[in-house]
């Protein structure tokens, strides 16, 4: 029998029995559900529930795989990182995006009182706070901070699928299973990420914004942290050293990055302070993220105020963005050394000095930052290879 991927869920495979309708199974093979023909369309059916007539196999067939996960979990397998802050934040959008369809639908299943049912404020509470959070995946303890707060909508959805009966269930088993799934993979994904971070959440900012993302994120958490202490004044170290940071352009300057990345070594001071005195519940979880992001956040400003100084020498930071994305940048090994290769060509590896520097084959004088000195690498190939092609020309 004829096999193949489901387009949206390619751990999941159809299989055809030749008369019309299709096994869904799982990755080692078991048979999950079914996608069964209906008035010229197919619909899915995995145990007591069923989706809607779809018009395609590949359609039905995704429904089985969202009904099936909202009952059985994801397949047990390795999550995969985002490839990056893009991708991460369109995966976290999906599910603020299920709040009019969860509206909906349970305005039907429910009637007038839809409201007034405890899941389903918690679910629309839950989605508000998610939707907030989009810009959290800038950086590692953004994401675990997302993937935290998305049980806000995982548990109250689960829990009002779980207790469905009858017309409620028919109504309400897709589009909870939708919102479940989506839930379930961006929380594994999110932790994976966190795990095995893409270029941009390490390092140097290469846009401001990240950073601006990153102190709005910041600000968020000490908002709950305000909501969550039952004692405001065991807050004031935070308060504080929050209240000084500056208002905006976090990363405009090596001057702003570093005046800032030193405020918020006060603000991860303060909040060490706290959490030594003891854990608190709700409390403690959200002085761990302050601490974790202020953290982050500050060494990634000295990283970026770094690749500013070396503006002096290389002209703008879109140069220096420039020539990087003209090479492949290897890992920065044990040793301190990164390779740089255009083309076939290796240029390197750049290396950091005893005083903390980067320095490379031919430069004579160290850049304060590792892509400094790779960019300086870079252009200096580049301009010798233009060159070597005038000359020819000549």
């Amino acid at each position: 029998m004829d096999t193949e991927a489901l387009d949206a869920f390619p751990t999941f495979r159809l299989r055809s029995d030749g008369a019309g309708a299709h096994d869904v199974l799982a990755g080692d093979g078991r048979r999950v559900g079914q996608v069964l023909p209906a008035g010229g369309g197919h619909f899915a059916r995995v145990g007591a529930d069923r989706g809607p007539r779809r018009e395609s196999p590949q359609a039905a067939g995704g429904d089985a795989a969202m009904l099936h996960v909202a009952g059985h979990g994801l397949p047990d397998e390795p999550a995969a990182a985002y490839s990056g802050v893009p991708e991460a934040r369109v995966a976290v959008s999906l599910v603020p995006l299920q709040r009019q369809e969860v509206v909906d639908t349970t305005a039907r299943a429910f009637t007038f009182y839809a409201l007034r049912q405890p899941h389903v404020a918690a679910i629309l509470s839950g989605l508000e706070i998610v939707g907030a959070e989009r810009d959290a995946v800038h950086s590692r303890t953004g994401c675990r901070r997302v993937a935290r707060l998305l049980r806000l909508v995982q548990e109250p959805a689960q829990a009002l699928l779980d207790e469905s009966r009858g017309d409620t269930r028919e109504w309400l088993a897709l589009p909870l299973a939708r919102l479940l799934t989506f839930c379930l993979q961006a929380r594994v994904r999110l932790e994976a990420t966190a795990e095995q971070p893409t270029a941009d959440l390490l390092g140097r900012y290469t846009s401001r914004h990240g950073a601006d993302a990153d102190l709005d994120t910041l600000h968020r958490i000490w908002c709950d942290l305000q909501s969550a202490c039952s004692v405001p004044s065991e807050l004031s170290a935070i308060d504080a050293a929050m209240a000084s940071l500056p208002g905006g352009n976090y990363a405009q300057s090596s001057t702003s990055c570093r005046s800032t990345a030193a405020r918020l070594a006060q603000v991860r001071a303060a909040a060490d302070g706290i959490a030594a005195t003891g854990a608190d519940g709700a409390r403690d979880v959200l002085v761990h993220e302050l601490s974790a992001l202020a953290a982050e956040t500050g060494e990634r400003l000295e990283a970026t105020a770094r690749v500013l100084d070396d503006t002096g020498r290389l002209g703008t930071v879109r140069i220096i963005n420039d020539a990087l994305a003209r090479a492949r940048l290897g890992a920065l090994t044990a040793a301190g050394e990164q390779s740089v290769r255009v083309d076939r060509t290796e240029l390197g590896p750049v290396r950091r000095t005893s005083g903390g520097m980067w320095t490379g084959p031919g430069l004579a004088e160290p850049f304060n930052s590792c892509e400094g000195a790779a960019a300086a690498l870079i252009l200096a190939h580049l301009a010798l290879a233009a060159a070597e092609r005038r000359r020819r020309r000549g």
